[in-house]
């Protein structure tokens, strides 16, 4: 009878880790994937995404299982020869870009490129968030620039819906790595990566594509990054029409 009861403990201490297991794989999951409740209207539900290169998960220069997984959930890869991989296995050129381009058909920044859900935003859209402004952040290339404060709606992503969800780009530097200026190990008042944190330090609001003031905020943009990239001012550029880009 003892040896029963035991058993039947056992069970139920198994049944309650696997439980737990399951609920923690599911929050990582829905973490990384940037699913989570709206914060309010005037503060920004944000996550981070990135371009991975396929040197950092792969033993040769062929695209490796682990490659492919990341390359679904972000996106896009980099490959040798100035290529991308897209997530419905696609190889295309990166042309002029460092990293990769969006929606928006523009070359993505790292630090200024969101993605947004065009239902409420258009290409070329700013997002402007006083809290960044003058934050020093290195980008994945060394160099260093004092943020504007200044976002600019570059692309779009499946997960990203609503009027205050953002994705925010940080070029070839993955959430949790160290160098991310938006990551989850980044300095308490730039951290972006959390879906969950809804402080006011994320307090936004939205300047249209076409105005006056979207076009002096681009110039503002234009020039922090000046000499932090060989085509800087190709990727700021006021964007077109939208075509589908790599997301």
């Amino acid at each position: 009878m003892t040896n029963a009861k035991n058993s039947v403990h056992t069970v139920k201490v198994a049944t309650k880790l696997v439980t737990k297991t399951i609920l923690a794989s599911v929050f990582v999951i829905v973490a990384e994937a940037g699913i989570a409740p709206l914060c309010s209207s005037s503060t920004a539900t944000t996550s981070v995404y990135f371009i991975p290169h396929v040197k950092d998960y792969c033993q040769s220069s062929q695209p490796c299982a682990a490659f492919r997984r990341e390359v679904r959930m972000q996106g896009s890869g980099i490959l040798p020869g100035n290529r991308l991989l897209t997530y419905n296995n696609k190889t295309i050129s990166m042309g002029n870009c460092e990293t990769a381009f969006g929606a928006s058909n523009q070359c993505l920044i790292p630090y200024i490129s969101v993605a947004a859900d065009p239902k409420y935003y258009s290409m070329g859209d700013i997002i402007e968030m006083p809290s960044l402004k003058g934050k020093v952040m290195t980008l994945p290339n060394g160099k260093s620039f004092v943020h504007p404060g200044y976002l600019i709606v570059h692309d779009k992503g499946g997960a990203i819906k609503g009027p205050n969800r953002f994705d925010l780009f940080t070029g070839t530097m993955g959430m949790h790595d160290e160098r991310n200026s938006f990551g989850t190990n980044a300095d308490v008042n730039t951290i972006m990566a959390d879906v969950s944190d809804c402080s006011d330090r994320k307090n936004f609001w939205v300047t249209r594509r076409g105005s006056e003031q979207n076009e002096m905020k681009m110039a503002v943009i234009h020039e922090a990054l000046e000499g932090t990239s060989s085509n800087s001012s190709m990727q700021i550029a006021m964007v077109a029409n939208s075509t589908s880009g790599v997301r």
